[in-house]
């Protein structure tokens, strides 16, 4: 660990607490700290709720299986401790490959979380203002019937978009989660209320999918598989801190001889062990794999015989509309129900065929056939290519040519080679160009199908087998609206959506601390005083839940029987057995939607049990294929949810995508909100680069407001979640801002000070933390804090709503602010 490094954990540590004592405490007085061991596998961690609750020594312990589904990514399988009804630790449960064995210290904290002074104990209305933190106790009787008599009384009197269901990422689970088939779906789509998306996340997909589409775990090999790389990527990650159950398979595959490149703004603990740093300038992602890619050119790195086998490269673009031609462009009759292939030109015969019986297909030329004029994909992406020499995307990332030559050749030549990304480069406005233009890199050179070669990140969909019509869509019903979160202010202002008339009155939160963790805080607080009617529906009380007309207190994981697979970072399928029952008044996720599912007149769509519904989910023949059963679930806890060993993303050239090839042209680009916008195609279907928004240096208001800000996903939270754990907050008091050394010297500002960051939208008072490894005009500060753990203000404040045209997506780090001392 460098001395940087070590200065920034010192500082990550209460100030009272020296790293010595740190040490001691976590290691030779574990019991009594309640804090992890040297071993955490062996060991784990001791924390009982309080004293009144710790049972007798040598007491029988009973240990259920459970996962921690919070996501983080991890979904770490674990044991779960309990002495006499109550839980008193968790510990890493084995899983049948060791190498995903896995706990943190949120993982260990359970036990406060379960026990929380914070915990919501009874359903409650409100009793004074919104906000003010006044409650009464009311039974669940009163609770749901209020909430169904508002959701079902505004769809009958405003339409069935007047009452609206919001769900984000809280827990990701089957019954009482949230997730591919969970029971959250099934109730608003039996009901038809409007889905309102959180918008978060959703440039990765937006770029990635047109290229490289998305299979069951999403466009990655499975973790274990990055040993049989000779290259890594760590490109927008930063796994030690956001994955860091995934981190070991990079170290032990730099200890095989794998070259490892972080590219980041900023230096992370993951750039201290890799070969080379990239520190590019935020929000510049596609230039730089643009240049790249220029580079590939130019040096004959194509991988031509996989461009003409497993690519949409040869096929020929329409110049008059931009589409591929097919056999009904040239007055072919297609069959009902035939297929309208594909055509290219035959190399060898210098005539036209289909993609599919064309051996030796051309990859560049322009023809006219039959009258049509066409040019290769490939070709067209040359020509945009050729717009990005190394030098210009040099300038434009704020980085050396040659080094960008150097990691080229790296990639391009050192293979197979790995591009693992996450949600870095989304939270622009620009995001999806960015992965677009990374995917497309990959297929230039390769790098994608086979052991050590993929593109994107790699979590656990479970699409392949989870039964989503028969969980999501009861008795036939459809898809309801989805609007995202972000445009509530105009949907309240014209009560329309594109040509959609809304009139919203009331929403269900779930899963969500959207005033806490959404993009624009003022914003969503201004949405809220303009509803009639709030119900939230949570494990504490965040800042969300403050803002109830009706708050109703939801179990904890270990208190309910349930199903997680959706976006672990391994490849396994987790039963969560009900460890104890729940606290107080709280109910399950699925019983609830049960007794409102009766109170809304849908209680056909629930008229099963948990176990009904959860052999539900899996009756499909994907699960029984892999040998999934809810039986075999029960015997084993845990079972392999994904083909191969390893899984191989796209394995032989066969992508998840309409014409089964990846593709570097996007035909028919498509918003992923279609609200009836117009929107450039020409722009979408080939990569390039834009700047952000907001976050630019050549942008106007970079005058006034020289910062942009990035939120890190730090070890001590994920997203707003652990923010009432005690121990977490003994480890990491507060939030703080680390700015880089120049910058804080300009403004006399030393460790420790507090200082403002503000904008037009908002500000916050934070302390600062003085550290080399950010880079000048950037600011990092941890994502997830509460507004009372800010000095003055809020993060989010700062934070805007704004959003690409085709993207529903919260820009997080597409932002300028100006930094001042307090």
């Amino acid at each position: 660990m460098g001395g940087n490094e070590m200065n920034q954990e010192k500082n990550s540590l209460n100030p009272n607490l020296s790293r010595r004592t740190f040490l001691k405490a976590s290691g030779a007085t574990a019991v009594t700290a309640g804090v992890v061991a040297a071993n955490p596998w062996g060991t784990a961690m001791t924390a009982l709720a309080d004293e009144e609750q710790t049972s007798a020594a040598g007491e029988e312990e009973q240990i259920f299986s459970g996962a921690c589904r919070g996501n983080c990514a991890g979904g770490c399988f674990l044991n779960i401790h309990v002495r006499n009804g109550k839980v008193v630790r968790t510990s890493a449960r084995e899983m049948p490959n060791p190498e995903y064995n896995r706990i943190c210290v949120k993982g260990l904290t359970h036990v406060q979380r379960i026990y929380s002074k914070e915990r919501l104990k009874y359903p409650m209305k409100r009793a004074g203002e919104r906000g003010e933190g006044k409650w009464e106790r009311i039974t669940w009787d009163e609770a749901i019937s209020t909430i169904a008599q508002k959701w079902k009384g505004y769809q009958d009197e405003f339409g069935k978009y007047a009452f609206g269901v919001m769900w984000s990422s809280g827990s990701y689970a089957a019954l009482s989660g949230v997730g591919i088939g969970s029971a959250i779906n099934r109730l608003q789509n039996a009901n038809g209320a409007l889905n309102i998306t959180a918008a978060v996340d959703m440039a990765r997909g937006q770029g990635t999918k047109p290229a490289l589409g998305q299979g069951t775990f999403v466009t990655a090999n499975e973790p274990a598989d990055l040993k049989n790389a000779k290259t890594i990527f760590c490109w927008g990650a930063n796994p030690v801190g956001a994955q860091q159950q995934s981190t070991h398979f990079f170290l032990e595959a730099r200890e095989k001889g794998a070259k490892i490149v972080v590219i980041d703004p900023n230096f992370n603990a993951l750039a201290a062990k890799a070969d080379i740093f990239v520190p590019v300038r935020p929000g510049s992602d596609a230039a730089l794999a643009l240049g790249m890619m220029n580079i590939v050119v130019r040096e004959n790195w194509v991988d031509e015989p996989f461009l003409k086998k497993s690519t949409g490269a040869p096929f020929l673009v329409k110049e008059s509309d931009g589409k591929f031609l097919r056999q009904s462009d040239l007055g072919i009759h297609i069959p009902e129900g035939a297929k309208d292939e594909l055509i290219v030109w035959n190399q060898d015969s210098d005539t036209y065929g289909t993609a599919d019986t064309v051996s030796n297909p051309a990859l560049r030329g322009s023809y006219t056939i039959n009258g049509v004029k066409v040019t290769t994909a490939y070709d067209l992406l040359l020509e945009r290519i050729a717009e990005y020499p190394p030098k210009k995307a040099a300038e434009i990332c704020n980085i050396p040519v040659a080094q960008i030559e150097e990691i080229t050749e790296l990639y391009a030549t050192n293979k197979p080679s790995a591009i693992y990304e996450f949600f870095g480069i989304d939270h622009y406005v620009n995001g999806h160009y960015g992965y677009f233009a990374m995917a497309i890199l990959a297929i230039l050179t390769g790098n994608l199908g086979k052991p050590g070669a993929f593109c994107g990140m790699g979590e656990n969909l479970a699409t392949d087998w989870i039964n989503m019509a028969g969980t999501m869509f009861p008795n036939g019903a459809k898809p309801s609206l989805s609007v995202p979160v972000n445009m509530l202010t105009e949907i309240l202002e014209t009560k329309m959506y594109g040509k959609t008339p809304i009139d919203l009155k009331g929403i269900y939160f779930t899963h969500v601390n959207q005033i806490g963790n959404g993009a624009e805080r003022k914003a969503t607080l201004e949405v809220m005083k303009k509803l009639d009617f709030i119900a939230v529906a949570d494990l504490n009380m965040n800042e969300t839940a403050q803002y109830a007309d009706i708050l109703l207190p939801v179990a904890h994981w270990f208190e309910v029987d349930d199903v997680f697979v959706n976006y672990s970072t391994h490849p396994y399928v987790i039963l969560q057995e009900k460890a104890i029952e729940p606290l107080y008044e709280c109910k399950s996720d699925f019983e609830i939607y049960q007794l409102l599912a009766e109170k809304l007149g849908c209680s056909d769509a629930f008229a099963m049990d948990e176990e009904d519904y959860m052999r539900l989910w899996m009756d499909t023949d994907g699960a029984r294929k892999l040998g999934i059963t809810l039986e075999k679930l029960k015997e084993e806890k845990i079972l392999r949810a994904l083909p191969g060993d390893p899984y191989i993303y796209a394995e032989g050239g066969a992508f998840a995508t309409p014409t089964g090839r990846a593709q570097l042209y996007n035909e028919a680009p498509a918003p992923n909100n279609n609200y009836d916008q117009v929107f450039d195609l020409a722009k979408e279907r080939l990569p390039h680069f834009e700047p952000p928004l907001e976050a630019w240096h050549e942008n106007p208001l970079h005058a006034k407001y020289p910062f942009s800000v990035i939120q890190d996903k730090g070890r001590w939270r994920t997203h707003s979640q652990w923010w009432d754990v005690p121990m977490l907050k003994e480890l990491s008091p507060e939030p703080f801002v680390k700015i880089n050394p120049a910058d804080a010297a300009a403004r006399n500002v030393k460790t420790g000070d507090i200082i403002k960051l503000y904008n037009d939208r908002g500000y916050v008072k934070i302390k600062a933390i003085v550290d080399r490894g950010i880079q000048p005009g950037v600011l990092s500060l941890p994502k997830g804090r509460e507004k009372q753990e800010f000095i003055e203000g809020h993060y989010q404040d700062l934070t805007s709503r704004v959003m690409n045209i085709v993207c529903a997506n919260s820009a997080f780090f597409d932002v300028l602010v100006q930094v001042e001392k307090a």
